[in-house]
């Protein structure tokens, strides 16, 4: 199942990347917590269901002129993904530019997202993901991180 849990966070990023909601939606759980890094800064708002993750990207994309994500690893972790990544992207009106390491956290149930968290630096997601800085990129065949 935990392969499938990677599988499952990409098409997610694919779906992003492409802004097709339809494909996301199929991916996520009625009861999806949505908790970004960036967009609703410091008070951490917090987006529920399908419904949820369409106001999350309607968010970005009306913060930022610009707003693409790289994921770089995907991490199998207990009942989840954990990615690591950056974020490129240029606000819309301030012009301020972005360019960081950041890093995502999906818990799945039943092969639907019910969990997505995103992080602004990679050790606090690997502090929540409870690793700290021992995570290894995953070596073909073998199980877990």
């Amino acid at each position: 199942m935990s392969q499938e849990n990677v599988e499952i966070a990409k098409a997610l990023f694919a779906a992003f990347a492409d802004r097709d909601f339809e494909a996301a939606a199929r991916l996520l759980d009625p009861d999806l917590e949505v908790r970004p890094a960036i967009v609703g800064g410091p008070e951490r708002a917090v987006y529920h269901g399908p419904k949820g993750m369409k106001q999350f990207w309607d968010d970005v994309d009306a913060a930022w002129e610009e707003f693409r994500i790289t994921a770089d690893e995907f991490h199998e972790l207990d009942g989840g993904v954990l990615v690591l990544g950056r974020a490129h992207a240029q606000g819309r009106t301030s012009g301020i530019a972005l360019d960081a390491q950041v890093a995502w956290m999906f818990g799945l149930r039943d092969g639907r997202i019910v969990d997505f968290e995103s992080f602004s630096s990679r050790r606090a997601a690997l502090e929540a993901a409870g690793v700290g800085g021992s995570l290894r990129k995953k070596e073909p065949g073998r199980r877990g991180t």
